[in-house]
């Protein structure tokens, strides 16, 4: 008996987005032709990945009733992981 997660389908396709915004920095820095624009193209897609990381975990937490299968494992493991990923940016950044 299918039923329909439409939470968990849109936290899968942000998690999607968010690895390709990754792909997006890992490129920006092996590329690195000029260090002020490589900074600019590596800083804001994990900035945006890690605000979409925000986003896709609240998604998650509302469709928390919905059934357990692999888009939502996949979906919690990134973006949970983006979530400690900005937090840890935004306390070094207080600390240093």
């Amino acid at each position: 008996m299918a039923t329909e997660s439409k939470y968990t389908t849109q936290s899968y396709n942000l998690s999607k987005l968010i690895l390709c915004l990754l792909t997006l920095a890992a490129l920006a820095v092996i590329i690195n032709t000029s260090p002020s624009l490589s900074r600019y193209l590596f800083g804001l897609p994990v900035v945006l990945s890690g605000l979409l990381g925000i986003v896709g975990t609240i998604i998650l937490y509302k469709g928390r009733n919905e059934p357990v299968d692999e888009k939502k494992v996949i979906a919690f493991i990134i973006n949970f992981a983006m979530v400690l990923l900005i937090i840890a940016i935004f306390i070094s950044n207080t600390l240093y």
